[in-house]
């Protein structure tokens, strides 16, 4: 699949969070806030499927994404864009 046909194919909070991974890695918090601000989804609706939404992403080789643990064992999210993501919105 070329990047054109890529593109394409990406629903609206996969391109916003592409787009907004372009400066600098994101953790899920800051992403949702992105998506529930550009686009229909409410921020409830971001936090239950950000984990789903990232995991598509990865397993399409457009970013990396992976858990943040801290020493109590509370964790969360972060993204970064790997090489072919950068290509595809850089």
């Amino acid at each position: 699949m070329n990047m054109i046909d890529t593109i394409d194919a990406l629903r609206q909070h996969q391109l916003v969070i592409l787009r907004r991974l372009r400066k600098s890695p994101l953790t899920e918090f800051e992403l949702v806030q992105e998506i529930a601000a550009h686009s229909g989804f409410t921020m409830d609706q971001c936090e239950e499927s950000m984990a789903t939404w990232l995991t598509e992403l990865r397993d399409e080789g457009l970013l990396w994404s992976g858990a943040l643990t801290n020493e109590h064992g509370q964790s969360m999210l972060a993204a970064a864009l790997t090489s072919r993501g950068k290509e595809l919105v850089c």
